[in-house]
């Protein structure tokens, strides 16, 4: 990274006391998940300690994604329902939605409709890692950089106050250029490379890190098994109409993506539909 690219990047980060880092209690809960004798009764109480989390819990759990044969009231009932891997997704996506919980003005999309993109690309990035074959470890880092892949948006959308007129007067006066492109125009950064910064500073795993900051570059999303499955799962995410504002009609599915993967046309159409599907299931409760 340039001297300059740092300073700037310093200046971002000095600016941003608003962000909170990943809570502890996430933190807590995943390393009791990643045991093979999971303490459902610590996991519990860890979990309530942080009443948002908590309550998006509830939420998540109780939408139509889940089926559930009653509502249920608690996150002990919660969990005689669920496995270990639909715990942590849950849990991942209910931390999301403490952080994209204010309109983001600069990228004219709301708190709810990132919320939603940002579920829609995990649930696209579990579909993605299960086809391909993973370890649970490698799929937690999936819903890890899948949900968080668009959190730089909050630190560029808090420190520049920019408004959404300013990137569409520059994607018009500037047509074929990419949004990265756009954003370093307008900014002088991209949203992945900040992402990715402030990951890194919350000590999350490297291949984590890279593919935040990979998923709209182009040489970078295709280095990694993570980092192209969080680019196509973002993809297919915008691609079903779950946006994460006025950037998503400006990227394109790679075919590179596909190849990488070992995805075919018909195998991603029917990925897409699912991704729909059960994104839809969710979406009602996201109010």
């Amino acid at each position: 990274m340039s001297l300059g690219k740092e300073l700037l990047l310093e200046k971002i980060f000095s600016k941003v006391d608003q962000i909170p880092t990943f809570p502890k209690a996430a933190q807590r809960a995943l390393e009791l998940l990643r045991d093979e004798n999971v303490d459902y009764r610590k996991l519990e109480e860890v979990i309530k300690t942080d009443p948002g989390i908590a309550a998006n819990f509830l939420k998540i759990v109780n939408s139509a994604l889940y089926a559930l044969p009653r509502k249920v009231e608690s996150i002990a009932q919660a969990f005689l329902y669920l496995g270990v891997d639909q715990i942590k997704f849950i849990l991942l996506s209910a931390v999301i939605g403490k952080y994209f919980d204010k309109e983001m003005i600069g990228y004219g999309v709301s708190a709810r409709t990132i919320w939603l993109h940002s579920i829609a690309c995990g649930i696209a990035g579990e579909l993605l890692a299960r086809k391909i074959g993973t370890s649970e470890s490698f799929l937690e880092r999936v819903y890890l950089a899948c949900l968080l892949h668009d959190i730089g948006k909050i630190v560029l959308d808090l420190y520049t106050k920019i408004e959404v007129e300013h990137f569409k007067n520059t994607i018009k006066e500037n047509p074929e250029w990419t949004f990265m492109q756009v954003e370093w125009l307008v900014v002088g950064v991209d949203h992945g490379l900040v992402g990715a910064e402030l990951l890194k500073r919350w000590e999350f795993p490297e291949d984590v890190v890279f593919s935040v900051r990979a998923h709209h570059d182009d040489s970078l999303m295709v280095q990694r098994k993570l980092s192209a499955i969080v680019a196509l799962a973002n993809a297919i995410a915008n691609l079903m109409g779950f946006y994460s504002g006025i950037d998503s009609f400006y990227y394109s599915l790679h075919d590179d993506l596909l190849k990488l993967l070992g995805i075919k046309p018909d195998e991603l159409e029917k990925l897409c539909e699912i991704t729909l599907e059960k994104s839809l299931l969710i979406e009602r409760e996201l109010i």
